[in-house]
């Protein structure tokens, strides 16, 4: 997706929101090391705030040669999954450790859906 991305800016944004999911990995990992580190997880700035910009739009597959739209979409897409998925886990686990963990896992994948909807927003929407 990185190749299909128009401007360098561009390029730079998705390679820091593979950063931070790499992130989340090591993040996990040293959980499972030390249970202190759940402190460390999480959104620190509050809540997050759900923009909903691509929510009512058509999910479809990334294919080979999708553009920076799509991209954004599908990426935003994935984010909201993933973060349905936490919050669901979370509200199940309520007042446990592990809940507390997937909330806190919920709250950093909608900080990723708000930081691509603000970019599908300033390169997509403004564009148009």
């Amino acid at each position: 997706a990185l190749e299909n991305a128009k401007y360098p800016s561009s390029k730079v944004f998705l390679k820091e929101l593979v950063e931070e999911e790499r992130g989340h990995k090591n993040k996990l990992e040293a959980i499972l090391n030390d249970k202190n580190k759940l402190l460390e997880l999480g959104f620190h700035g509050g809540e997050v705030q759900d923009l909903k910009i691509v929510d009512m739009l058509e999910d479809t597959p990334l294919s080979d040669g999708a553009d920076y739209e799509a991209i954004l979409v599908y990426a935003a897409k994935r984010e909201k999954s993933t973060y349905d998925y936490y919050k669901t886990l979370a509200l199940g686990l309520r007042g446990t450790k592990m809940g507390e963990l997937f909330s806190k896992l919920a709250q950093e994948e909608l900080g990723h859906k708000n930081k691509l909807e603000k970019e599908y927003d300033d390169c997509v929407l403004t564009e148009n």
